[in-house]
């Protein structure tokens, strides 16, 4: 027998991903989606070259070998056709001569990688659980991509969605707000090239001319040195009939296919139930694991005290207004961050100013514009006074926040600083549910000079409460992690200008206890025009119109 049986994968995302001819494909989404048998199959019709070699990797070898791993997966898919070896680490042998290593890398140091890889050739790579290896781990054992079969140069990843992983970088373009794999994006290739050390120096484009264009020196440069070009100016003539490189060589194509588990009846089967018994897990592992949220992170979350079921609630909310308005800035003037403004009625948003680059003198007309459009009065903005207090020369009433001073309220003792305790005052009424932002706030682009993509004021927000964490200070008081540790959380070196704001207007009722706070500071308004009036901010505490 020289060679074995075709499989045939099921028709959707299996058969997409088994056939892909791009450099790179990354396929999966869901759990049980048929990920791992989508990526045995792929193995299929190029195991009749007796020159193909295959490496799939596992992050932990026990886990190929267990039951229903991959080597269980090649026997579902060959049967009697192949030669499984399991002792040491496994291999696949096809009558054709072809072979796939099974392996494991649970040493994740780039020597380790080096050593153990360095020499190894292979025309397919599959990463199998993408999500357990390092940025480094994966660009390392890549260089192996490269063999003598006929269909060479392939590498495949399966993988489940993680926030808090490299890959949710590297698949930002085709995930949407929501977190959700975009449907429109599904499937599209596009074209990369790694033009540094980390996923953040990977460029992007719909062609390997425009990444070249992005690129263009360092591409340049490396094909110089491959070509010998560089010898040539030393006047070392290069050997006749040697292979050119080309620029479009050093370009790698890509594209993301997502699983279904409903497309996997093979697996599924009458066992429907199976989706049940994984939605047992609940909260943020059933939303990763069914649904498919790259947004969703059962790791970074465990110790936040903000969880990403309560941030996204902030946009279900009832308006949690009560008459008394405010304004809170953070102030960027020359530095990198934005300068945010946020008009509030109780604790609810209702409408917000975010500008870039900008000068005091900007900073300090645009609050005054700002709060006269809402009547608010100068005692009721509230400013960040660190490197601010010019504000004071433009708005002598306005109020000065200054984060380092001692704590003011109720709770003061429990926090080290005041910036602690005004953000432990915002993560309670925040988890109370008794926060909101307007609709149409919620859905503005927020603009960072860090961020290339388009997100909105929703997703910032809830990217930022994620990265909020306390650590206990000298006499076992709380206090938030520095900011270079939450922007390194927080990511696309960025700090959390919008959680900010909002953790400034807690001052004005850190004297009240959690849960009284709209209560004690409701304030009664009286309309001039009925007609005018907006159930959007109708007051929720006030009690003069009960019956």
């Amino acid at each position: 027998m020289s060679e074995v049986n075709i499989i045939k994968p099921q028709p959707g995302f299996q058969e997409k991903f088994t056939r892909t001819n791009v450099d790179f494909c990354i396929g999966g989404g869901v759990l049980n989606c048929g990920k791992t048998m989508a990526a045995v199959m792929a193995m299929a019709e190029p195991s009749k070259d007796k020159h193909f070699r295959a490496l799939y990797l596992r992050n932990n070898l026990g886990d190929a070998k267990a039951g229903g791993g991959i080597l269980d997966t090649f026997r579902e898919c060959y049967g009697n056709d192949i030669k499984i070896i399991e002792s040491g680490d496994p291999h696949v042998d096809f009558p054709s001569g072809a072979r796939a290593d099974i392996t494991h890398v649970s040493n994740q140091s780039i020597d380790a990688i080096m050593r153990r890889f360095k020499g190894r050739q292979y025309d397919l790579i599959v990463f199998d659980e993408g999500t357990g290896y390092s940025w480094e781990t994966f660009t390392s054992i890549y260089t192996r991509n490269r063999g003598k079969g006929k269909w060479s140069g392939h590498v495949l990843m399966t993988t489940n969605p993680e926030r808090d992983h490299w890959l949710r970088d590297f698949l930002d373009w085709y995930i949407g707000e929501d977190g959700f794999i975009r449907d429109d994006r599904n499937g599209v290739i596009r074209y990369f090239y790694i033009n540094g050390e980390t996923v953040k120096d990977v460029v992007w484009g719909n062609s390997k001319e425009e990444v070249y264009r992005q690129c263009k020196i360092d591409i340049d440069r490396k094909i110089a040195h491959m070509n010998g070009d560089v010898r040539k100016e030393h006047g070392i003539k290069p050997k006749i009939d040697t292979f050119q490189f080309k620029w479009q060589d050093l370009i790698q194509s890509f594209t993301f296919y997502l699983g279904k588990m409903s497309e996997n009846k093979a697996s599924i089967g009458s066992n429907a139930g199976y989706a049940g018994s994984v939605a047992m897990v609940g909260g943020r592992t059933a939303q990763q694991l069914l649904e498919g949220n790259w947004n969703v992170s059962t790791k970074g979350d465990l110790d936040a005290p903000i969880s990403n079921e309560m941030a996204n609630y902030i946009f279900q909310n009832d308006p949690q207004v009560n008459g008394d308005k405010w304004i809170t800035a953070d102030l960027a003037d020359y530095g990198t961050d934005n300068f945010i403004a946020l008009a509030w009625n109780g604790f609810h948003i209702m409408d917000a100013v975010i500008v870039g680059r900008s000068t005091p003198k900007e900073n300090a007309e645009t609050l005054q514009m700002f709060s006269a459009s809402y009547g608010i009065p100068d005692s009721h903005i509230i400013f960040d006074a660190i490197g601010g207090s010019y504000i004071k020369d433009y708005i002598p009433e306005a109020v000065a926040y200054i984060s380092y001073k001692q704590p003011l309220g109720v709770y003061g003792k429990q926090y080290a600083k005041l910036k602690d305790e005004c953000f432990g005052r915002l993560i309670d009424v925040i988890n109370r549910r008794m926060f909101s932002i307007s609709e149409e706030v919620a859905k503005r682009i927020y603009e960072h000079h860090n961020i290339k993509e388009r997100i909105s004021i929703q997703t910032e927000f809830i990217e930022e409460c994620s990265c909020v964490r306390f650590r206990d200070s000298v006499g076992g008081k709380k206090a938030l992690i520095s900011k270079k540790e939450m922007r390194l959380l927080l990511g696309k070196h960025r700090s959390t200008d919008l959680l900010d704001p909002c953790a400034m207007r807690m001052m004005p009722v850190l004297q009240y206890a959690n849960g009284e706070e709209l209560i004690k500071t409701s304030v009664v308004e009286q309309e001039e025009d009925d007609e005018q009036y907006s159930d959007e901010y109708v007051n929720i505490y006030d009690d003069s119109e009960w019956y």
